[in-house]
């Protein structure tokens, strides 16, 4: 531990020289730096599913320096200091974990989960009287999925959920009708349909929720099932005009290959 304490101490002096030396990181701000912060974060998550631990371990490296370099930002501006940071998570993991670093016991999972969202909705309940809003922290940069998958946990903790997936599930149904109805019109208005679509998807969403289906990650698995399956009938496509048909019989081909 004394080692990595120390690597630790020396990564973050190399980051400050940099910010101190180096024109290109002189220059960044918390703004400019934001787009390849995400893109690291999906570099990693790209890592984790294609089980490549040496790619992992190098897109962490990648995150942990944007924390660094943002702290010491933070730090530049007198707001806060890489200390604060891990002093904060630190004592968020240890208030939020009373069955390890506390007298409560928790015999399986599923205990620690209903204690952390306890726990969680008690901060959230705080955090509301004094900033005025649950969501106001979510940040509207999320993808749409996610974000909307985290809107509806926030919206539950204060006690505005289906307690089962059938109330969801009579939502999505809901939403197909006015869907429908909108599409349907006789004189079909874009921003109603668009609008439809949108609470559609975000009933979809709630389903996924409740069923413990992480939505994003559902919605890029489906994108790269059907890409992988596509690519497998895209050269015969390129070769001679089909109709839909016949397409659809070449596609099911594929599907029933791997299934």
């Amino acid at each position: 531990m004394a080692k990595t304490g120390k690597s630790f101490e020396g990564f973050v002096k190399t980051v400050k020289k940099l910010r101190e030396k180096c024109p290109w990181d002189r220059q960044q701000t918390f703004e400019s730096l934001k787009p390849y912060l995400v893109e690291e974060v999906y570099e990693a998550l790209q890592a984790i599913d294609d089980k490549d631990f040496d790619k992992l371990s190098e897109e962490l490296g990648d995150m942990l320096l944007h924390v660094v370099m943002l702290s010491n930002m933070a730090a530049e501006k007198k707001r806060f200091s890489i200390r604060e940071v891990i002093s904060g998570i630190e004592q968020k993991m240890i208030r939020r974990h009373p069955h390890v670093f506390g007298d409560i016991k928790a015999k399986n999972a599923d205990e620690v989960l209903a204690r952390w969202e306890r726990i969680t909705q008690n901060e959230t309940k705080q955090k509301a009287a004094k900033h005025q809003g649950i969501f106001k922290s979510i940040p509207r940069t999320l993808p749409a999925l996610y974000r909307a998958q985290k809107v509806q946990r926030r919206a539950a903790r204060l006690g505005f959920d289906w307690d089962k997936v059938a109330g969801a599930w009579g939502k999505v149904y809901e939403e197909i009708e006015e869907l429908k109805l909108e599409s349907r019109a006789k004189k079909v208005e874009r921003r109603r349909v668009r609008e439809e679509v949108g609470d559609l998807l975000f009933a979809i969403v709630n389903v996924a929720r409740k069923l413990d289906i992480d939505a994003e990650d559902a919605m890029q698995q489906a994108s790269s099932k059907f890409m992988r399956r596509f690519e497998k009938i895209e050269k015969k496509l390129h070769k001679k005009k089909m109709t839909l048909k016949q397409m659809d019989d070449l596609w099911n081909k594929v599907k029933a290959s791997e299934t």
